[in-house]
Protein backbone atom coordinates (compact mmCIF):
# COMPACT_ATOMS: atom_id res chain seq x y z
CA UNK A 1 0.00 0.00 0.00
CA UNK A 2 1.67 3.21 -1.05
CA UNK A 3 1.80 6.43 1.82
CA UNK A 4 -0.07 9.36 0.91
CA UNK A 5 3.20 11.38 0.29
CA UNK A 6 4.47 8.55 -2.46
CA UNK A 7 1.22 8.98 -4.17
CA UNK A 8 1.76 12.87 -3.97
CA UNK A 9 5.30 12.72 -5.33
CA UNK A 10 4.41 10.58 -8.18
CA UNK A 11 1.47 12.67 -9.07
CA UNK A 12 3.65 15.84 -8.75
CA UNK A 13 6.42 13.90 -11.05
CA UNK A 14 4.02 12.72 -13.64
CA UNK A 15 3.48 16.93 -14.66
CA UNK A 16 7.21 17.82 -14.99
CA UNK A 17 7.84 18.42 -18.52
CA UNK A 18 10.51 21.28 -18.31
CA UNK A 19 14.28 22.16 -16.67
CA UNK A 20 12.10 24.63 -15.15
CA UNK A 21 9.72 22.04 -13.47
CA UNK A 22 12.52 20.43 -12.06
CA UNK A 23 14.09 23.38 -10.78
CA UNK A 24 11.32 24.35 -9.15
CA UNK A 25 11.09 20.68 -7.69
CA UNK A 26 14.43 21.12 -6.58
CA UNK A 27 14.02 24.62 -4.70
CA UNK A 28 11.11 23.34 -3.18
CA UNK A 29 12.66 19.84 -2.22
CA UNK A 30 15.52 22.28 -0.90
CA UNK A 31 13.40 24.55 1.59
CA UNK A 32 11.52 21.48 2.95
CA UNK A 33 14.71 19.56 4.09
CA UNK A 34 14.49 18.44 7.38
CA UNK A 35 11.02 19.32 7.70
CA UNK A 36 10.27 16.49 6.54
CA UNK A 37 9.13 13.20 8.46
CA UNK A 38 8.83 10.47 7.06
CA UNK A 39 6.87 7.33 8.61
CA UNK A 40 8.46 5.01 10.76
CA UNK A 41 9.16 1.49 8.67
CA UNK A 42 9.81 -2.03 10.65
CA UNK A 43 13.57 -2.22 10.08
CA UNK A 44 14.89 -5.59 9.67
CA UNK A 45 16.44 -5.94 13.05
CA UNK A 46 12.80 -5.11 14.79
CA UNK A 47 12.94 -7.81 17.61
CA UNK A 48 16.15 -9.35 16.62
CA UNK A 49 19.48 -8.56 18.49
CA UNK A 50 21.19 -6.27 15.56
CA UNK A 51 24.66 -7.29 14.25
CA UNK A 52 26.43 -4.46 15.54
CA UNK A 53 25.52 -5.60 19.33
CA UNK A 54 26.10 -8.85 17.97
CA UNK A 55 29.49 -7.94 17.00
CA UNK A 56 30.21 -5.48 19.84
CA UNK A 57 30.79 -2.59 17.32
CA UNK A 58 32.33 0.28 18.63
CA UNK A 59 30.48 2.74 18.38
CA UNK A 60 32.16 5.04 15.73
CA UNK A 61 32.67 2.38 13.66
CA UNK A 62 28.67 1.42 14.31
CA UNK A 63 28.12 5.04 13.87
CA UNK A 64 30.02 4.67 10.07
CA UNK A 65 28.58 1.86 9.16
CA UNK A 66 25.25 1.20 6.64
CA UNK A 67 23.90 -1.39 8.39
CA UNK A 68 23.32 0.72 11.15
CA UNK A 69 22.05 3.58 8.45
CA UNK A 70 20.03 1.00 7.02
CA UNK A 71 18.21 -0.95 9.54
CA UNK A 72 15.36 -2.22 6.99
CA UNK A 73 17.53 -4.32 5.35
CA UNK A 74 20.25 -7.49 6.88
CA UNK A 75 23.86 -6.47 7.30
CA UNK A 76 24.76 -9.75 4.54
CA UNK A 77 22.56 -7.58 1.98
CA UNK A 78 24.09 -4.17 2.09
CA UNK A 79 27.74 -3.24 0.41
CA UNK A 80 30.18 -1.90 2.06
CA UNK A 81 29.66 -3.29 5.89
CA UNK A 82 32.35 -2.33 7.83
CA UNK A 83 32.78 -6.31 7.97
CA UNK A 84 33.04 -6.63 4.84
CA UNK A 85 35.96 -4.05 4.27
CA UNK A 86 39.96 -5.56 4.94
CA UNK A 87 43.00 -4.16 4.66
CA UNK A 88 43.69 -5.42 1.06
CA UNK A 89 41.68 -2.74 -1.06
CA UNK A 90 38.24 -4.76 -0.64
CA UNK A 91 35.43 -2.35 -2.20
CA UNK A 92 33.01 -4.25 0.76
CA UNK A 93 31.22 -6.43 -2.02
CA UNK A 94 32.93 -10.00 -0.48
CA UNK A 95 30.73 -11.25 0.94
CA UNK A 96 31.92 -14.81 1.99
CA UNK A 97 32.76 -13.41 5.40
CA UNK A 98 29.03 -13.34 5.58
CA UNK A 99 28.83 -17.28 5.12
CA UNK A 100 31.19 -18.35 8.57
CA UNK A 101 29.52 -14.83 11.01
CA UNK A 102 27.06 -15.47 13.50
CA UNK A 103 24.90 -13.02 12.69
CA UNK A 104 23.96 -14.11 9.54
CA UNK A 105 24.01 -17.86 10.90
CA UNK A 106 21.75 -16.64 13.26
CA UNK A 107 19.42 -14.33 11.41
CA UNK A 108 19.98 -15.26 8.08
CA UNK A 109 18.12 -18.60 7.74
CA UNK A 110 20.22 -19.86 5.06
CA UNK A 111 18.41 -17.67 2.38
CA UNK A 112 21.33 -16.74 -0.53
CA UNK A 113 23.34 -13.76 -0.06
CA UNK A 114 23.05 -11.26 -2.53
CA UNK A 115 23.80 -7.69 -2.03
CA UNK A 116 20.77 -5.09 -2.36
CA UNK A 117 21.96 -2.29 -1.19
CA UNK A 118 25.19 -1.16 -3.23
CA UNK A 119 27.01 2.64 -3.28
CA UNK A 120 26.11 3.48 -0.07
CA UNK A 121 28.67 1.72 1.94
CA UNK A 122 31.84 3.24 4.07
CA UNK A 123 33.87 2.27 0.53
CA UNK A 124 31.74 4.70 -1.43
CA UNK A 125 32.22 7.58 1.28
CA UNK A 126 35.96 6.72 1.09
CA UNK A 127 36.33 6.79 -2.83
CA UNK A 128 33.85 9.91 -2.92
CA UNK A 129 36.75 11.57 -0.27
CA UNK A 130 39.63 10.57 -2.73
CA UNK A 131 38.28 11.22 -5.37
CA UNK A 132 37.01 15.09 -4.15
CA UNK A 133 40.89 15.26 -3.16
CA UNK A 134 42.20 14.22 -6.42
CA UNK A 135 39.77 16.76 -8.17
CA UNK A 136 41.02 19.76 -5.79
CA UNK A 137 45.05 18.93 -6.59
Amino acid sequence: MKTKIVEQVEEILRSVTTLADIAEIEKAIGEVKGKVVLEPTKGFWEEKTPCWEMTHCPEMIRNECPAFTYQTLPCWKIEGTYCKLDDYGARGDDTSICQVCRVYKKHGAGEPIELELVGRGINARVRSVENLAAKNR
